[in-house]
């Protein structure tokens, strides 16, 4: 077995005292002082985060928007220069080979933002795809350092040392400017349920950018968080991950993403989804709290309903924000002799053995409070 990599900021995780674990082949920080704590102070002020294990994908020349159309299922024709955009990229049958983010630098200069797991996978069937070579691709994780800042203070903090009016740049857009003397694509976008920006540097400059952001937020709250806060932060909002809620076996409309699906374009997989739509899913992403409010759902246990075997969590976990358990699991609707699952629908979830009682709730769990970000 390869020894797992390690990111440009391993030495400061190290110096901050991170509990370290593997992740998408990646040696990083699960969490520095606790996952709970963590998932608090982004929630009230405002966390840190390395993400440089995230991969990272140039696309450009004249045929770059050729083939990011075939390759995704949301439509980066869509965008101006200086946005960004979910998006799924799937197979021929509908199930999905990764969710990524999309950013439109310039003109014909795209930068596709992949999960660390996805990476080897992402890179061989995009330059399958890319016939003839029209679309000039260039894997760029390696050379890249990933950090990002998430909660309601992050403006403010980073507004201190950005050279550029970082508050006014709207959620899902870049710029590109210096950030404590590093230059940085900044793009407010993240997976945590709160306003941040996610940070793309040279890998030389990762440590310089993540110590100087730390300390420039020191007396506003802000801490370095690991991996298990940003887990618990995307599953109370109802945000899927590669691997739980996304996987080849399950499409996107089946993970309840169809709003990222623009059928009637000749993307790959589109047919495939498009008789999804028509005939009816196989299953369905739902939302679920045990009725006791202590019973901890996990990925992997049987979901119940009307006394048989419908599905399974893919995610569960006690939520720090909310204050009870909280799941996401996928239950089938093809049975026609089955009630369909809506919310306040009661089901059961197997636990160490017996069934406890749960109910389906809407998504997300948590969203943040309202503000007057710009958009």
């Amino acid at each position: 077995m390869d020894a797992p990599k390690r990111t440009a900021l391993f030495a400061v995780h190290q110096k901050l005292g991170a509990r370290m674990t593997v992740f998408g082949g990646f040696e990083m920080p699960v969490s520095y002082g606790g996952i709970i704590a963590e998932h608090r102070t982004v929630r009230s002020a405002a966390g840190l985060f390395d993400l440089s294990h995230m991969g990272e994908f140039e696309v450009r020349g004249p045929h770059a928007l050729e083939l990011l159309e075939r390759a995704l299922t949301n439509s980066a024709a869509r965008l101006r220069p200086g946005q960004a955009q979910y998006t799924i990229m799937c197979a021929e049958d509908g199930g999905t080979i990764d969710d990524l983010i999309v950013y439109h630098r310039g003109e014909d200069d795209y930068l596709l933002c992949v999960n660390a797991s996805n990476i080897a996978a992402d890179w061989s069937w995009l330059n399958e795809i890319n016939a003839s070579a029209r679309a000039e691709l260039r894997d760029v994780s390696d050379q890249t350092a990933l950090v990002a800042m998430q909660g309601p203070r992050t403006a403010e903090i980073l507004g201190r040392i950005a050279d550029f009016p970082i508050a006014d740049v709207p959620r899902f857009a870049i710029h590109e400017g210096r950030i404590a003397g590093v230059k940085c694509l900044a793009a407010r976008t993240g997976y945590t349920g709160e306003d941040g920006f996610e940070l793309f540097t040279a890998s030389a400059d990762g440590q310089r950018l993540f110590s100087e952001a730390l300390e420039a937020g020191k007396g506003e709250g802000l801490a370095p968080c690991g991996l298990g806060a940003r887990d618990t932060l995307r599953l109370e909002a109802g945000l899927p991950l590669y691997g739980h809620e996304l996987d080849r076996s399950t499409s996107p409309l089946e993970a309840g993403l169809g709003v990222f699906v623009k059928l009637g374009r000749p993307f790959i997989g589109e047919p495939a989804l498009r008789s999804q739509r028509e005939r009816g899913l196989r299953k369905r992403l739902a939302g679920i709290e045990t009725d006791d409010a202590r019973s901890i759902a996990r990925q992997g246990y049987k979901i119940f309903q009307d006394g048989r075997e419908a599905g399974v969590v893919t995610s569960g976990t006690m939520a720090p924000t909310i204050g009870r358990p909280i799941a996401m699991g996928y239950l089938a609707v093809g049975d026609t002799s089955r009630t369909p699952a809506a919310a306040g629908m009661s089901i059961a979830v197997e636990i160490r053995n017996r069934l406890v009682p749960a109910t389906i709730v809407k998504l997300p769990f948590y969203r943040r409070p309202q503000t007057d970000l710009p958009s």
